[in-house]
């Protein structure tokens, strides 16, 4: 078909050739006029990013062995809980351990990155998983599931923290974000207020609270954020009171009633886009 677009090439080593305009490079025709999309690194995580060689605990490994499936000599990102990134090579991957050798990293700027916690009462079942690993996808710094006077879900068992931990690192894996979303323990809303650090958003319901991207407007200078989201049935007055005694502002979303994972997610949303953090390294 005449001005129809070649078909997409490829440069041998698994790389796209896109037909966005930009130079050449070495690997294609003269006329082809092409850019070729380097091959992502595959993200693997551990705990603390150290130069040399690291074994990745059991999980890592499984994933990097596994479902990967890495081979020795392959370069990867390698990320930590605290947001450092470097280049490794993995120099051993066999059944009893895979070892990634890390010649050097950065360490994340905490100055320039959107420093936000979401703290929330906790929904019922799987929805609390799914709003964990959402936050995290989205940048959220620190999650702090709340204990509240109407709180319907109490999770103080070891194994749901667990469980969280480790849908908040797959999600950063995913997401590549810079570091893993701390998840606090089960916390009483006095406890979550006694941190002296940025502003407090309340999510209300009440008439005079103020629209959120109104909130927000004067908070793009990276302050620390932290978001406080009630049970479905709602903050009680003494739990309002506690609010307005650390000066906490009194936010908004729409007009209608929000599911608690529905709200968390929805704040973090607004908020990322709003004072968003830098890309991890390697990205655009």
């Amino acid at each position: 078909m005449p001005g129809a677009p070649p078909a997409p090439l490829s440069d041998g080593s698994g790389s796209i050739i896109t037909f966005a305009a930009g130079a050449g490079n070495q690997f294609l025709p003269l006329d082809a006029g092409c850019l070729i999309i380097s091959r992502v690194l595959r993200r693997i995580h551990t705990p603390r990013l150290v130069v040399g060689q690291i074994t990745l605990d059991p999980a890592s490994a499984r994933h990097a062995r596994d479902v990967l499936r890495l081979t020795q000599g392959t370069t990867v990102e390698v990320f930590d809980d605290a947001g450092a990134t470097g280049a490794g090579t993995l120099v051993e991957v066999g059944p009893r351990a895979v070892v990634v050798r890390v010649e050097q990293f950065s360490n994340s700027d905490h100055a320039s990155l959107m420093r936000l916690t979401v703290a929330s009462a906790v929904p019922k079942g799987e929805r609390a998983d799914w709003m964990v690993e959402k936050l995290s996808e989205l940048g959220v710094e620190r999650f702090i599931p709340l204990a509240t006077a109407r709180s319907v879900v109490l999770p103080e068992g070891k194994n749901k923290h667990e469980r969280w931990v480790r849908t908040a690192t797959e999600a950063a894996k995913q997401s590549r974000r810079r570091g893993v979303m701390t998840i606090d323990p089960l916390t009483r809303v006095g406890e979550a207020l006694k941190a002296d650090e940025g502003s407090v958003l309340l999510l209300s319901t009440a008439p005079n609270a103020t629209p959120i991207v109104d909130a927000l407007s004067s908070s793009r200078d990276r302050a620390p954020i932290r978001a406080f989201i009630g049970p479905e049935g709602g903050w009680t007055d003494d739990e309002v009171a506690m609010f307005d005694t650390v000066g906490a502002t009194g936010v908004k979303l729409t007009s209608t009633v929000l599911r608690v994972e529905t709200a968390a997610i929805a704040v973090a949303a607004i908020v990322c886009s709003l004072i968003p953090s830098p890309a991890a390294p390697g990205e655009g």
